[in-house]
């Protein structure tokens, strides 16, 4: 709406009919078919270009495709990060791997492929036949394909406003029983939520008390403290400070750790020194990498 009033302000009808096809083309891509047809394009041209990655020196957790390298985080986020001058440009970022970003094959990130090699390493505890409840928010098409192979999960997608997932869900008032999931995954999703402090304590609050939740949101090696919006919520301000334009806030380590304490999570920061140097070098995640895992 206040776009559509500005529009008026400034130029007439025309600027407000092109507003009205901009909303209309937004709402087709946001559409099931719409984003069903890019996912198996993107597939098509990934396809196309595999041969060229294909080899032994690296194997994808997620899709089992045996590789000689990983692809590289894209250019366009680097030229973001220049452009708009990111405070901590020249920092490295924690479970990032700029050179060996995504999957050829099925384009699963650093990140995910942590979270897969964890998630198999965890599936054996559970007992034999017994419904695994997952619930996995935002979730990432390449993970989630890859969980829905496990026995016996009874997995559920939510998002808050994605229409290709199963339900609906506002982080901060998770519309879900208590204690209902045996494992959920909350992965770079409350950098985006200005009341994170409550997501947590309703992601406490679903979690069985023999379950966990794997969490990740961006981290600079050395930072601490966390650094929130101050009234200024522009797209450039957020690509400086927070190092995205929909970012609000950039996390310090020990204040992620801290707030997910407070919040009433047992924290387990898992990394090389877990799972092992080689395994990281295998599927191609950074040794900074950590996954934190959370209990009741």
């Amino acid at each position: 709406m206040r776009a559509a009033a500005a529009s008026v302000d400034a130029g007439g009808p025309s600027q407000v009919k092109g507003s009205g096809v901009l909303s209309t083309i937004k709402n087709i891509k946001s559409t099931v078919p719409y984003i069903t047809f890019r996912r198996y394009n993107k597939a098509l041209r990934r396809l196309i270009k595999l041969p060229g990655y294909l080899g032994t020196s690296h194997v994808c957790p997620i899709c089992g495709v045996g590789l000689r390298a990983f692809k590289p985080m894209w250019k366009s986020y680097g030229r973001n990060i220049e452009r708009f001058g990111y405070v901590h440009r020249h920092r490295e970022m924690e479970t990032f791997n700029l050179a060996a970003m995504t999957c050829p094959k099925c384009d699963a990130t650093d990140r995910e492929r942590l979270m897969a090699v964890y998630l198999d390493e965890a599936w054996p505890s559970f007992p034999p036949g017994k419904a695994v409840r997952l619930f996995d928010f935002a979730p990432a098409y390449p993970l989630s394909q890859k969980l829905n192979r496990y026995p016996s999960i009874a997995y559920r997608s939510a998002d808050l406003s994605r229409r290709d997932v199963q339900d609906h869900i506002d982080l901060t008032n998770i519309a879900y029983a208590d204690e209902s999931a045996d494992i959920f995954i909350c992965s770079h999703i409350l950098e985006h939520i200005p009341d994170d402090r409550k997501a947590m304590r309703e992601l406490r609050r679903i979690l069985h008390r023999e379950g966990f939740g794997l969490m990740l949101v961006p981290l600079v090696i050395g930072v601490d403290e966390t650094t929130e919006e101050q009234g200024e919520t522009s797209v450039e301000y957020r690509w400086k400070h927070f190092g995205m334009g929909d970012h609000v806030r950039q996390y310090g380590r020990r204040d992620f750790v801290d707030r997910l304490t407070q919040a009433g999570f047992k924290v387990e920061q898992l990394g090389i020194a877990h799972f092992g140097a080689e395994k990281f070098r295998r599927h191609g995640i950074a040794e900074n990498s950590i996954l934190y895992v959370v209990r009741r």
